[in-house]
């Protein structure tokens, strides 16, 4: 397993994929707006690869959703199948939208709806 897909682009997906990079692994990351990455896959070379939500799933033999919380029943929905029979490890974070109230980020969720959201999804997504 040498194949990693990755859906997401801000810094927690950019700085996973560099690891995985650095260890061997070919990554594609996936986004919404692959202009913004020409810069990310010229200094990462051959082993990266830049394409949408279903192409780094179709892509990648194991999976890494790295979104904001609030976008990440869309892009799995945008991934679709391509996540069948793969592992999907979760990064995201369930931060509102909103700035910071004396320094303090604002959750929309618990603990375990943000964790239970995205494998609901992935479970219905794939059962017959």
């Amino acid at each position: 397993m040498n194949k990693i897909g990755i859906l997401g682009s801000g810094v927690v997906a950019t700085t996973l994929a560099g690891g995985f990079i650095k260890n061997g692994y070919q990554v594609c990351l996936g986004t919404g707006h692959t202009e913004k990455l020409s810069d990310w896959k010229a200094k990462q070379g051959d082993e990266a690869s830049v394409g949408s939500f279903a192409d780094a799933a179709r892509f990648g033999q194991m999976l890494v959703l790295s979104v904001k919380g609030d976008a990440a029943l869309k892009v799995l929905e945008t991934a679709g199948k391509n996540l069948e029979n793969k592992t999907v490890i979760d990064t995201t974070n369930p931060i509102e939208a909103a700035p910071p109230v004396n320094g303090v980020l604002k959750f929309f969720t618990t603990t375990n709806a943000s964790t239970d959201m995205p494998l609901n999804y992935c479970k219905s997504s794939i059962e017959p």
